[in-house]
């Protein structure tokens, strides 16, 4: 029994505590339920901050605070509202866009070193004369060693027509040459093609960015060219991106009509048209629990128009409209406006395309798509908010092999790192969610399964037989 009363005494000065702290903060006689207007909720929130900034026992400033308040908005909207913090923000135009300033050139970081492992088509780096293998010792005077890899990296960015001056390590030589480079906007390409089994076109659209529907233009030219019998498209694994972009892309497949519907909240119905005439090759396209936004608005309008055959599993279902807008402090904020519908008006929200043919796969990716997959040669580890090519690397394949919520951004955040996390118990090694060389490995090792031939892609092979039907 006196234990019973102490614990009773315990709860209830601790509940004595707890009102005392909260009645601390809020205004006297006022309940927070019955403020009536924005500014009586703005001094109120003023309030908490101002008490949080006076009592809490740690580190944060009233900048930080805000940022949270601001991100605390969109967290009771819609899962694809969001708002960005300034570096967010410029990674995620960056994403959305396919553009940014910079040299070119691929970059590799070894044992602390930046090293150049490739260009991009027409790259500025490779025309000042920069070679594969160079290693870059210092940017603009100052020593990369000082640096981390995404500090490093960074430095490279920077606005079109600026110069940045490398100094370069070469094989074979002793001294440090210097070089100056021009950075220009450089162009992501999402798009991969290729000609598979007798004369079949292979194009995979891994996001609709700002360059999607000009390079299918240019795969559908080089293709149709080589006298292919029939086009695969590939859009499984790909999340969406630009509305405009998704609905070119499907203009260069389907008859002249509606592409999508556009429903805005208190505004008319808009529609989006095709205007060229349907492509004449059989067309395939292969679809999964990953086929997102643009990316079922391509698929949709296909469907609904019948000029092709939709194989796979049901899609992701996410059938809104987000509108992307930058703030005054750098960041920006992407808000749900609108829905939209199929050319036969059939809303997706939550529900998916279902495919023509089901199929499901023994394997998430196929041998196409682990081709298009970046090589993850870097021989270091990445830890929580690091940025590298291995990281991009294994978000393209942590993706595919069932980690849905993992985006490929090159930036190991708290996703990725609780990802990294269960596959490393799955596979047996220590569970710290950093992406280091055992782990790289297990992730190429799957990699190597899948593709080895042990495992098949029933998906491509139903639409191999169906376009040789």
């Amino acid at each position: 029994m006196v234990n019973f009363r102490k614990k009773v005494h315990c709860i209830f000065i601790c509940v004595l505590t707890l009102t005392l702290t909260l009645t601390s903060i809020t205004y006297a006689n006022e309940d927070f339920k019955k403020f009536n207007n924005l500014d009586e909720r703005l001094a109120y929130l003023k309030g908490i901050i101002q008490y949080i900034e006076k009592n809490y026992d740690g580190k944060v400033t009233e900048e930080e605070l805000m940022e949270g308040a601001y991100k605390g908005v969109f967290k009771v909207l819609d899962p694809h509202s969001n708002y960005f913090e300034k570096d967010e923000y410029n990674q995620f135009q960056i994403d959305s866009i396919g553009a940014y300033g910079g040299i070119g050139a691929t970059i590799s970081v070894k044992a602390g070193k930046l090293i150049i492992v490739g260009f991009m088509e027409n790259s500025p780096a490779k025309r000042a004369g920069l070679k594969e293998e160079d290693i870059i010792e210092s940017i603009n005077d100052e020593v990369v060693s000082k640096y981390n890899s995404k500090e490093g990296i960074d430095l490279l960015l920077g606005h079109p027509g600026t110069k940045v001056k490398l100094g370069i390590k070469r094989k074979g030589q002793e001294s440090i040459q210097y070089f100056y480079v021009q950075r220009e906007i450089i162009k992501i390409n999402p798009v991969q093609f290729k000609v598979i089994d007798d004369h079949i076109g292979y194009i995979r659209i891994d996001e609709f960015n700002q360059n999607a529907s000009e390079n299918v233009k240019k795969s559908l030219e080089e293709l149709k060219a080589k006298n292919i019998k029939g086009i695969i498209l590939d859009l499984r694994g790909n999340l969406g991106g630009l509305l405009q972009e998704g609905v070119k892309v499907a203009d260069e497949f389907i008859p002249k009509g509606p592409v999508v519907h556009i429903n805005y909240k208190n505004k008319k119905r808009k529609t989006l048209y095709a205007e060229k005439e349907k492509i004449n090759i059989p067309l395939v396209v292969l679809v999964n629990r990953l086929t997102a936004s643009a990316s079922e608005i391509v698929a949709g309008a296909i469907q609904d128009t019948k000029s092709g055959i939709i194989v796979g599993t049901k899609t992701y279902g996410k059938g809104t409209v987000q509108q992307t807008t930058p703030i005054t402090n750098g960041g920006g904020i992407k808000l749900t406006i609108a829905e939209y519908l199929t050319p036969n008006e059939r809303s997706i929200n939550g529900i998916g395309i279902q495919p023509d043919v089901l199929v499901k796969n023994n394997l998430v990716v196929s041998k196409e798509v682990i081709g298009c997959f970046v090589s993850m040669i870097e021989d270091k580890k990445f830890s929580l908010g690091e940025r590298g090519l291995n990281v991009y690397g294994a978000q393209q394949r942590l993706k595919l092999l069932g980690y849905e919520k993992v985006e490929a951004t090159s930036i190991l955040d708290g996703v990725t790192l609780n990802a990294l996390k269960d596959f490393q118990k799955i596979n047996g090694l220590e569970e710290t969610g950093v992406l280091d060389l055992k782990t790289r490995d297990k992730i190429n090792e799957r990699m190597q399964d899948l593709s080895s031939g042990k495992l098949k892609d029933l998906q491509l092979e139903k639409a191999i037989e169906i376009l040789k039907e």
